[in-house]
């Protein structure tokens, strides 16, 4: 269960909104360059910057989204959502990963909804599938809906996680040795993606083994 005094922050409300702010602000060059680069002839090094420009992103967007949840921010729309309009443009956004990483996809639309927010369930949903993108190569992700538990999996088969490792990977700013492996790992992602889950009332799990994958489950009430 989590405390209120898990939202704590010696940030103040200044503080706050001048980051908020910045990042609104740093999004615009980064729409300009992705469509500059969308113009450059196709090459091993525009496909480089394309990708570290999706990183670039993916990052922005994260801290957005923390600064909101620091913020105890209610902005809440809580309406019947079909999942695959959830799924869809999250995969469509990292297209360009999964070919990179020369992965197989498994997924059928998921005509099913549930009851949440559309905006924070995606943001949760997309630090999974990242993830999982992340730390795969040369294998598959799956992504499946099983009505009778009303709950969402996303597996995949990459490097899994350390049994040892697997109890604290939604600890604030813990990474594990998987995450050191991995320069690009903050140790933030998972635990907002704990934290959305509670804002939303479902609750979160996951499986893995190293070598052999990780499995998430997303358990909706």
């Amino acid at each position: 269960e989590i405390s209120s005094c898990d939202w704590s922050s010696d940030v103040c409300s200044s503080d706050l909104e001048y980051f908020l702010a910045w990042i609104h602000q740093i999004k615009t060059p980064i729409t300009v360059s992705k469509l500059l680069l969308d113009e450059l002839e196709d090459s091993n090094t525009a496909e480089h910057l394309k990708t570290e420009m999706l990183y670039i992103d993916r990052y922005t967007n994260m801290a957005l989204g923390y600064l909101k949840l620091i913020n105890h921010e209610k902005d809440m729309d809580i309406t019947a959502v079909e999942l695959d309009k959830i799924i869809s443009p999250i995969l469509k956004r990292y297209s360009r990963l999964f070919i990179r990483n020369h992965i197989c996809l498994i997924y059928e639309n998921i005509c099913d909804k549930v009851v949440t927010d559309a905006k924070w369930l995606s943001a949760l949903l997309e630090q999974i599938i990242s993830n999982a993108v992340k730390y795969t190569k040369n294998g598959k992700v799956e992504i499946s809906f099983d009505k009778e538990k009303n709950r969402l999996a996303i597996s995949d088969s990459g490097i899994g996680i350390r049994s040892e490792d697997l109890p604290k990977i939604f600890d604030k700013g813990y990474s594990g040795f998987n995450g050191r492996l991995n320069q690009k790992s903050s140790g933030i992602g998972l635990y907002m993606a704990k934290r959305i889950a509670h804002k939303l009332s479902i609750t979160i799990d996951a499986e893995s083994e190293v070598g052999k994958g990780s499995s998430f489950f997303i358990n909706f009430s």
